[in-house]
């Protein structure tokens, strides 16, 4: 899929220069490396967090700002909205990594260390060592984008995070990218309101393309979801989990803006 002239092209451009920058975990030693993931607590159940009681369940975002609507919160205190977000209900942590979300894998450490739930790391992954450096920040589960990863490299990106104990969320946004991500093997499918071109938001996309994602399979609604009725209408539409970011982060307090969002009608 060409990406030309969107948000997600100037991003991955940007993501695979700093790549080439040579500015990653991954160039200490492999031997250093390795012992450092022989260490490490096994990963929390992202998967099983998403499907256990009634549905949908939230995975609650933090993030600063976003490309489309600039800044969202300053300040924004990880370590408090997380556990916020865990008192109000939410199954998973989502925490954005770009720096054009002014995120950082700090940011994950806190929210790791802010709470029991399992943490998503939200960013532009490209290679596998950003799965390893993924792993030993502290992340459960990574986002994969259909739209950035040619088949092949995709398959390859889930294998590889499937082997670390990583949990995939992979990000689709047309019904062609979520036979690629099941194809890929992918076992848990975000489908995206958020157009990449426009950034526009679609609120009907995922609850359309519901039907083309067995039930085995674990699925969650992400972006533009802001109301209580929206989220009773994914539910009745069978979608297992939901993704929030922007409506909560811009709530004056967001723990409470998730408890009325997951309120039962």
């Amino acid at each position: 899929m060409s990406v030309e002239g969107t948000y997600l092209e100037k991003i991955i451009a940007a993501k695979r220069a700093e790549l080439e920058g040579g500015r990653r975990a991954q160039n200490r030693p492999r031997a250093q490396l390795e012992a450092e993931l022989a260490s490490m607590p096994p990963t929390r159940d992202f998967e099983s967090a998403l499907r256990q009681g009634p549905g949908p369940r939230a995975i609650a975002e933090f993030k600063r700002a976003s490309p489309s609507e600039g800044k969202i919160r300053e300040p924004a205190d990880p370590v408090a909205i997380a556990s916020a977000y865990a008192e109000a209900g939410a199954a998973a942590i989502s925490c954005l990594t770009d720096r054009h979300f002014e995120g950082s894998l700090e940011d994950l450490q806190a929210v790791r260390r802010a709470c029991e739930l399992p943490v998503l790391r939200k960013d532009f992954l490209l290679r596998k060592e950003q799965l390893l450096e993924s792993r030993l920040a502290g992340a459960d589960a990574v986002l994969l984008i259909c739209a950035a990863l040619e088949p092949p490299h995709l398959r390859d990106m889930i294998k590889e995070a499937h082997a670390l104990g990583l949990h995939v969320l992979c990000e689709a946004h047309t019904e062609n990218e979520v036979e690629r991500a099941l194809a890929a093997g992918a076992r848990i499918i975000g489908v995206n309101n958020r157009d990449l071109h426009s950034f526009e938001v679609d609120f009907e996309r995922a609850i359309a393309l519901r039907q083309a994602v067995p039930r085995r399979f674990t699925y969650v609604a992400e972006s533009g979801i802001k109301r209580r009725d929206e989220v009773q209408r994914l539910r009745e539409a069978g979608v297992d989990a939901i993704l929030v970011g922007t409506h909560l982060m811009r709530a004056e307090d967001p723990g409470v803006a998730l408890s009325d969002l997951l309120a039962m009608p």
